[in-house]
């Protein structure tokens, strides 16, 4: 198998974490999030952070992972992450999810699934 590195994109969390979406031609991405340690004295101090973007585009067969290492339960979209906890999600149909979003400044995480 092949892969290409789409892309790879900083968190604006400063805490270096760095996410990577990996494709073979025809395979699906999996895209990765990590709600870093700190996030949530981070906000209580009145900091921002971007974990994910506004508005995620994904493809039917396309997954979704976002892995919690702080110490409080995360809102990210339609996905409650508890701390320590891994959410994963695979997209199995086109649509639209949307969702109140602590880890993106403007607080709403949007998921787009077009067809394969």
């Amino acid at each position: 198998m092949t892969l290409a590195v789409l892309g790879v994109v900083g968190c604006a969390s400063g805490d270096g974490e760095v996410r990577v979406e990996l494709r073979d031609d025809a395979a699906a991405v999996v895209h990765e999030f990590v709600v870093p340690t700190g996030t949530e004295a981070l906000l209580d101090a009145g900091g921002t952070v971007e974990v994910v973007p506004q508005v995620l585009e994904v493809r039917v067969g396309d997954s979704i992972r976002i892995r919690n290492d702080d110490v409080s339960t995360a809102q990210v979209g339609i996905f409650n992450v508890r701390a320590g906890e891994t959410v994963t999600m695979e997209f199995t149909s086109p649509g639209e999810l949307v969702g109140e979003c602590d880890v993106h400044p403007s607080g709403e995480f949007r998921i787009r699934v077009s067809r394969a």
